[in-house]
């Protein structure tokens, strides 16, 4: 109980001083209001001097070579415990928050570390959370708290929930919600001030363990795609790269064509080549404009397809607070229309038009939103703007939990409604009903999700993020039961198209493996998946007979790796491959005194070429023989023969064995794209002659069959 009052406190003290005093704030660091409040609540905290507990054991951690203590590994550090979710998005509005915070601090004897508490039952894997912390680019240690012990030890009560340990184990206090920024900062701030003048030996700026998961995950054409968007008319597929910080343009048939944004994030208009997104997701084509909802930019983009100029149609850039500028103290609910450049969004998702007005759905802040088209004017649609579900009449007394899909059958829009699991029906006047994931002795309850097929009240989605209208039915992606589901509108009937419920990328047999999909689109009679785990684009046949749901995966040709995604040479470690192939055993004679020159030939059929800018690299990484003074040695590949030099010494010994690896990215004139990976293995003998030897000669020959 003391830790919830401590919360409360911490809250509502720190907000005075915030809004008490704006003009205080720095350019860089907490606003003096804060630190002064920051400075009070340690000097009383640390004389209560209340303990953190410690982690609870036996959990997976990422990020890190090994689990964290408080005892050990965060003893002397101001720590920061994020407790999330990766569903939930006031969650992932933190986090540069959380960056900027080990930015500025990155020297200091301070550490974040991410306590993953899940909602869904598809989160509490660790191998999803994983997903989530590649995803979204997290390089701070992460636990999975499947169980919500350290989460209960903690007192926390709510996604996202902070946690404010000092360095000599007392516990600061808890604090909840997002927009915290300036009260961490100061806290953190004012303990070290603390320690560094009355307690300077107990900190101890000794680095964590740390092992990034984004090392041992080689780069590929597509990152954690999010929407699509198939338009038969122009034969053209858009996919929204969000990984990747781009939009790209295919043929139908999966042929690249285009790309706009660089690759890097950030927010810049411009040409297809020089502008920038973040995060982008839904996509929506009115008379060949191309709109993006840059959900982490919190803004409208629209790219001219006749030029690939990319521009901003609405938002700043910064994350709106839209409940108090929906509803200004002492007036009436004001709902717009406002200017679309000067008004701050809050995550838009996806974008559909219904009779020319552009519908958003607000993911960020639980609400339907629209825009313009001719004048970018943008209004608040429809919900209370706060999280939940609640069906009505009056759309600004309907609810809505995370909105992150839209479709439209030209009358009634059609809304995947994530985080309550729901698929819910709106007017073009505003009115909104669920369909189906609604239970009705508890409509509001989030909680209520699961894998249930059939018509009537009951589980039925987990998570959905994707919905598209097709042929009188709504297919829905439903993302955490890893599962295309078909829904009937007219009668709520529900049942599952594609996917076995068990995340995977196996297209044998059937039914086939999703890896957590959230975007779908139709062309012709063929359904696009942005299959988003498995970075792959998914189709699916509809007609005709002796091919209707035949899933098979879209072979992308010619689709480069951004140039800021790409990695000349790896990290420490190197990526883990599914589908490495064992070049076997190559023995040399050679001299172990001197450097020994290694030549790596490809032999790739007719047709076939290296795929130019793509990060192709060989590595010579040492195992076992003499005392070595080096770990591994890179070369970049750029042709199909490559030479490295290995800095062997003997220092004793009579041999050595050295592992060969390559990883390196080919593509078919016109045709498809591969990456192959392939380990050989040397075992050096030593000549016992000083001087060079003729260069190992080591051939990998790349079959047309992929063997």
């Amino acid at each position: 109980m003391r830790i919830v009052v401590g919360l409360v406190l911490l809250l509502s003290v720190s907000a005075v001083f915030a809004e008490d005093k704006p003009q205080a704030k720095k350019k860089n660091g907490p606003s003096a209001g804060a630190l002064i409040w920051a400075r009070e609540t340690v000097a009383e905290r640390l004389k209560v001097g209340e303990k953190s507990p410690e982690f609870a054991a036996g959990r997976d951690w990422l990020n890190v070579s090994r689990p964290l203590t408080f005892a050990e590994d965060l003893r002397g550090k101001v720590v920061i415990l994020d407790f999330w979710c990766y569903c939930c998005i006031n969650c992932l509005h933190v986090l540069p928050d959380l960056e900027y915070l080990e930015k500025r601090y990155a020297d200091k004897p301070f550490a974040v570390v991410g306590v993953h508490s899940a909602k869904f039952a598809n989160e509490k894997d660790a191998a999803q959370i994983r997903e989530a912390v590649l995803r979204y680019d997290i390089h701070h240690p992460v636990v999975n708290d499947a169980d919500f012990a350290i989460w209960r030890s903690f007192g926390a009560s709510s996604w996202p929930t902070f946690a404010v340990v000092a360095p000599d184990g007392t516990l600061i206090g808890v604090l909840s919600g997002e927009g915290h920024r300036d009260e961490l900062d100061a806290i953190v701030q004012a303990l070290l001030e603390h320690f560094e003048q009355m307690a300077p030996k107990t900190l101890n700026a000794k680095p964590l363990p740390m092992r990034l998961e984004k090392t041992t995950k080689p780069p590929g054409q597509l990152a954690y795609p999010g929407k699509v968007l198939a338009d038969e008319a122009s034969g053209r597929l858009y996919v929204a790269d969000s990984g990747h910080n781009r939009i790209v343009e295919l043929g139908l048939d999966g042929t690249f064509k285009r790309a706009f944004g660089t690759g890097e994030r950030g927010f810049v208009d411009g040409g297809a080549d020089e502008a920038r997104f973040y995060r982008p997701q839904g996509m929506a084509l009115r008379e060949g404009v191309l709109w993006v909802c840059d959900t982490e930019n919190h803004a409208i983009r629209t790219i001219d397809l006749a030029t690939g100029s990319v521009a901003t149609a609405a938002g700043t850039g910064a994350k709106g607070k839209h409940w108090p500028l929906v509803h200004p103290r002492n007036a009436k609910p004001a709902h717009g229309p406002w200017p679309g450049k000067t008004t701050a969004l809050n995550s838009p998702w996806d974008i559909v038009f219904l009779d020319g007005v552009g519908h958003i759905a607000m993911a960020g802040s639980h609400s339907m939103w629209t825009i313009d088209p001719k004048t970018s004017a943008v209004r608040h649609f429809a919900g209370d703007l706060s999280e939940r579900r609640a069906d009505h009449k009056d759309p600004y007394q309907a609810a809505f939990a995370q909105p992150s899909g839209l479709t439209t059958d030209g009358t009634y829009l059609y809304i995947a409604d994530s985080e309550s699991s729901a698929i819910l029906r709106m007017s073009k006047a505003g009115e909104v009903i669920t369909l189906a994931g609604a239970k009705p002795s508890a409509p509001t309850n989030l909680f209520h999700f699961g894998d249930e097929d059939g018509a009537g009240p009951g589980k039925r989605f987990q998570h959905p993020l994707g919905v598209q209208f097709y042929k009188g039915h709504i297919w829905v992606a439903d993302s955490y039961n890893h599962k295309i589901k078909r829904l009937d509108p007219k009668t709520g009937r529900v049942r599952t198209y594609a996917g076995t419920g068990t995340a995977g990328h196996s297209l044998l047999g059937a039914p086939v493996n999703f890896a957590e999909p959230s975007g779908l689109s139709v062309a012709g009679e063929v359904i696009y998946v942005a299959d988003t785990n498995n970075h792959v684009i998914r189709t699916i046949r509809t007609s005709p007979e002796t091919q209707r749901g035949v899933v098979e995966t879209l072979v992308l040709k010619g689709v480069p790796i951004p140039r800021a995604h790409s990695r000349g040479g790896m990290s420490d470690v190197w990526p883990v491959m599914s589908g490495t192939v064992d070049g076997g055993t190559v023995k040399a004679t050679v001299s172990l005194d001197d450097a020994v020159s290694v030549e790596l030939a490809l032999g790739l059929p007719p047709g076939w070429k290296l795929t130019e800018g793509a990060p192709s690299v060989v590595r010579a990484e040492y195992l076992s023989g003499q005392d070595l003074r080096w770990s591994h040695v890179d070369a970049k590949i750029t042709g199909t023969t490559t030479t490295l030099s290995v800095p062997v010494a003997r220092g004793g010994s009579s041999n050595a064995t050295v592992v060969l690896r390559a990883i390196y990215y080919i593509c078919q004139d016109g045709g498809q794209c591969r990456v192959r990976s392939v380990d050989f293995k040397l075992e050096l003998t030593s000549s016992g002659k000083p001087g060079p030897a003729k260069p190992i000669r080591v051939a990998d020959l790349f079959l047309a069959d992929g063997k």
